[in-house]
């Protein structure tokens, strides 16, 4: 579909041919977006926490968005998993009642702490020179820091679904941090 619209633009005179892979591009990256995006909408209705799976949404793409970390090499895997992954704040959510305060803050800190010393994570496919390494860690570390306030303001006025969907979006940012950093590790060793 991105190659027939691009094309389609071209002839049209919408776009020059020399930019016509870089449209196509970002039309195969819009739709896949809005795929995930209705994804989640749907989950939200089916599972009646809809405001739940939002927060989560928001929290997760706007972080995951300047950490880097794990991604899939295959888009219909990674859209798979990434709707499965909209699933735990709605069905662990209950963790956030049952756990210890030292539980949440002592994992939360250490989730923090992996974004705030990892980021922004390079990958075999995408090296970041020193400037976006600056600008995607500063981004990165000020979303993070923003994030841990809407969580407690969240958790002390009793919306926990919300503070614990915020809070799984920072633990789960970590864990793809980290196995980005394994993957990489491993990648780099094998093709020695």
């Amino acid at each position: 579909m991105s190659g027939w619209l691009s094309r389609w633009m071209q002839e049209r005179g919408i776009i020059e041919g020399d930019d016509r892979e870089i449209y196509q591009y970002g039309i195969r990256n819009g739709v896949i977006i809005l795929m995930n995006v209705a994804t989640a909408f749907l989950i939200g209705l089916f599972t009646e926490q809809l405001l739940v799976v939002c927060v989560f949404t928001f929290s997760f793409m706007t972080l995951r968005s300047f950490t880097g970390g794990f991604h899939c090499d295959d888009r219909l895997f990674c859209y798979i998993s990434s709707s499965v992954v909209l699933f735990i704040p709605v069905y662990t959510g209950g963790l956030l009642v049952w756990m210890s305060v030292p539980a949440v803050l002592l994992t939360l800190a250490a989730a923090a702490g992996i974004i705030l010393i990892f980021s922004p994570m390079n990958s075999r496919n995408r090296k970041l020179d020193q400037k976006e390494k600056r600008h995607f860690g500063r981004c990165a570390r000020i979303i993070v820091i923003l994030q841990i306030i809407v969580f407690f303001i969240l958790w002390h006025l009793g919306y926990l679904g919300c503070a614990y969907a915020v809070y799984s979006s920072i633990c789960i940012t970590a864990v793809f941090m980290l196995a980005g950093r394994v993957k990489l590790f491993i990648q780099l060793h094998m093709e020695k």
